[in-house]
């Protein structure tokens, strides 16, 4: 466990003080250092020789990392690249379209299935309370044609006075321009944001 404490770094670059000079060498390369940070280096570089030839070895490479051609790009490679990535989102577009178009048919299939099997459990469990059933549905629509006919009557004594007349075509107007400012309002709201822009 002493040797642990009181191990001596096998390579001088092991140590704090090194490292902390080869970090310096590093940004003296990038033109980050200030002016007390170069003296300091200097100084540092003329006592050691490990550290002054690591700074030669990367000043060379810096040299010829600066000294090598820059590769141009194709003149359509932005074009190219726009190209493929658009080509790539329609793919993408029209395979999640089938995965959601299959799911969709699938959904309504089973739902489909479901209310026919439902629709026809009843009918099964019902069959003997069938007539009671079509016996209310037609006294129900007798009673609507009686509250019906009753309606129209009133609204056609009453259309017969002209303040009625001005007041249901005011109400009218206004209900019709009630609808047509919510279609918009709906309409806008439901828009994607890029196509308001």
């Amino acid at each position: 466990m002493a040797d642990k404490l009181t191990k001596v770094p096998s390579s001088p670059f092991e140590s704090p003080d090194h490292s902390d000079y080869l970090m310096l060498i590093s940004l003296k390369l990038d033109g980050m250092l200030d002016q007390q940070e170069k003296v300091r280096l200097d100084r540092h570089l003329e006592q050691c020789n490990q550290c002054r030839t690591q700074s030669l070895l990367w000043q060379a490479i810096d040299q010829r990392l600066h000294a090598a051609p820059v590769p141009e790009l194709a003149p359509n490679f932005s074009h190219q690249v726009a190209a493929r990535i658009a080509r790539q989102e329609r793919q993408r577009n029209l395979q999640v379209g089938l995965v959601l178009t299959v799911l969709t048919v699938l959904v309504w299939a089973l739902g489909l299935v479901g209310a026919c099997s439902l629709v026809g459990a009843l009918i099964y469990t019902n069959l003997g309370s069938f007539a009671a059933t079509g016996q209310f549905l037609a006294e129900a629509w007798a009673v609507a044609g009686v509250v019906g006919q009753s309606l129209w009557e009133v609204i056609l004594e009453s259309a017969s006075t002209s303040t009625t007349l001005g007041i249901a075509s005011v109400y009218l107007v206004i209900v019709v321009g009630a609808l047509a400012v919510w279609c918009i309002f709906i309409q806008r709201s439901t828009q994607p944001v890029r196509s308001r822009l």
